[in-house]
C-alpha cells in the first residue's frame, strides 16, 4: 500500500501577519500560505500529499489539547505544522522544510 502524507497547518489566525521571502514579494496570511502549499504538493506530490489548514480558535475546542496547552504556556509558537499527525515544525510554514519532511516519509517505504 502506498504512504500517504497528511499535512496539518494549525493556526490562530488573529495572530499577526507573517511574511514568506520563499513564495511571496509581499506579506500573506498563513492560510494563503497552506493553500500555495496545497497546490505545490499536489503538483508534486498529486493523490499521496494532502494539506489541511486548521483554525484552532473556529474549529472544536477539543481537538488537539497538547498543542493547546503548549501554545498557552508559550512553548510553542502558531502555526504548527503536523506531519501525519506528528508535530515537526511551529512558527511558521517553510516549504523547503515541509518538503524534506514529506519525502522522509515517503521514502520510508509503504505501508505494511
Amino acid at each position: 500500500m502506498l504512504r500517504r502524507v497528511y499535512i496539518q497547518i494549525l493556526d490562530n489566525p488573529t495572530e499577526d501577519i507573517i511574511f514568506s521571502t520563499e513564495r511571496f514579494d509581499d506579506s500573506a496570511t498563513n492560510k494563503v500560505l497552506a493553500e500555495e502549499l496545497q497546490k505545490e504538493m499536489s503538483s508534486s506530490y498529486p493523490y499521496v500529499v494532502s494539506v489541511e489548514y486548521i483554525d484552532l480558535f473556529m474549529d472544536d475546542e477539543n481537538e488537539f489539547p497538547e498543542i493547546r496547552e503548549l501554545l498557552r504556556h508559550g512553548a510553542i509558537n502558531t502555526p504548527v505544522i503536523l506531519i501525519n499527525g506528528v508535530p515537526k515544525i511551529h512558527g511558521g510554514i517553510p516549504y523547503a522544510v515541509i518538503k524534506k519532511e514529506v519525502e522522509k516519509v515517503l521514502s520510508s517505504g509503504p505501508v505494511h
